[in-house]
């Protein structure tokens, strides 16, 4: 009896470890199938293009992560200056509050406003009050800061704009209601980089006319036709190479000029035409810098002012060299 009780004993052991076996191959072929679906589902979830995306707020999510160029929000800038307005006004209450506290204190116990021990052994009360200022007031100050940096924004360029409007207007993506992109005046880009001056613009304008290839860059991620993607980067090339040119010629073509003015008979006449000379082409210059680049005033006066005494510098040296 003894040795059949062993031996059934050790049956039920060794059932009870292919039990436990067959329990944990089986939880592994299941963990294995859970993570071959969820991998599956979530090479699903991902689209390689805006089509791929369900209509509304999904498709619309990814066009604007198609490009830096399409990060274009609202910033809510009435309701900024209400919420401002509000917490500054409790601000102002709780001043007048304090102020009060003050003047009653200073009528009936001089001695709490010289010794803030002595104010919190007699009633807490104006520690309390400051308590309230100082929350109110961190809130105030993050509010002023959070604005200040929404001000730094830039608005969107105009052609970035056009081509989020025309999605809007084509595809439909979000009700009439909730439509955004039709409050202009509240709106704000969040592209990196330089501020794009008007030679950028004009040059993108230009590639939507343009169909070559190693210019024009529409890429397969932004389905929709009403959208046009240019590389950021081959803009940039292409417009230094014109700000180059445009220099080069500035500095050739008046020394040239100015070197067959100089040489030729010195009269009269000859003057006129060299003063003639370095007022246009430093007009001219100039103008090149505030249309090209985003100069600020004093830099394009400073500029000009070099770029002037550069020209008479040379028909100095050069008239030494006649002489």
């Amino acid at each position: 009896m003894d040795n059949l009780m062993e031996r059934g004993q050790i049956y039920d052991g060794q059932n009870e470890t292919e039990l436990s076996e067959v329990r944990s191959s089986n939880s592994e072929n299941l963990a294995t199938t859970t993570t071959t679906t969820l991998q599956t589902s979530n090479e699903k979830l991902a689209p390689s293009s805006v089509k791929q995306c369900y209509e509304g707020y999904p498709r619309l999510a990814a066009l604007l992560d198609s490009d830096e160029n399409f990060m274009i929000y609202r910033r809510f800038g009435y309701l900024q200056a209400r919420i401002i307005l509000y917490k500054q006004d409790e601000l102002r209450q709780l001043e007048k509050d304090l102020d009060l506290m003050d003047m009653g204190d200073a009528k009936t116990r001089p001695i709490v406003l010289q010794s803030r021990e002595e104010d919190n052994f007699q009633n807490e009360r104006r520690k309390d009050l400051l308590c309230r200022v100082e929350k109110k007031f961190k809130e105030y100050t993050e509010l002023l800061i959070t604005a200040r940096d929404l001000a730094t924004f830039n608005p969107p360029p105009a052609c970035d704009y056009m081509s989020v409007k025309n999605y809007f207007d084509k595809a439909a993506p979000l009700s009439s209601v909730e439509c955004y992109i039709y409050r202009k005046e509240d709106l704000v880009t969040l592209k990196p980089g330089r501020e794009y001056s008007w030679l950028d613009s004009f040059v993108e304008k230009v590639l939507q006319q343009m169909f070559c290839r190693p210019i024009r860059e529409l890429r397969a991620k932004a389905d929709p036709k009403e959208v046009r993607l240019f590389s950021r980067a081959r803009i940039d090339i292409l417009v230094s190479l014109i700000i180059l040119l445009v220099i080069v010629a500035l500095l050739i073509g008046p020394v040239y000029i100015l070197w067959q003015l100089t040489t030729s008979s010195q009269s009269v006449k000859s003057i006129n035409l060299i003063i003639v000379v370095l007022l246009l082409f430093t007009l001219l210059f100039s103008g090149v810098l505030s249309l090209f680049t985003r100069a600020k005033r004093h830099e394009i006066l400073a500029a000009a002012a070099a770029y002037c005494a550069v020209l008479v510098v040379f028909i100095g040296n050069v008239g030494k060299l006649n002489t």
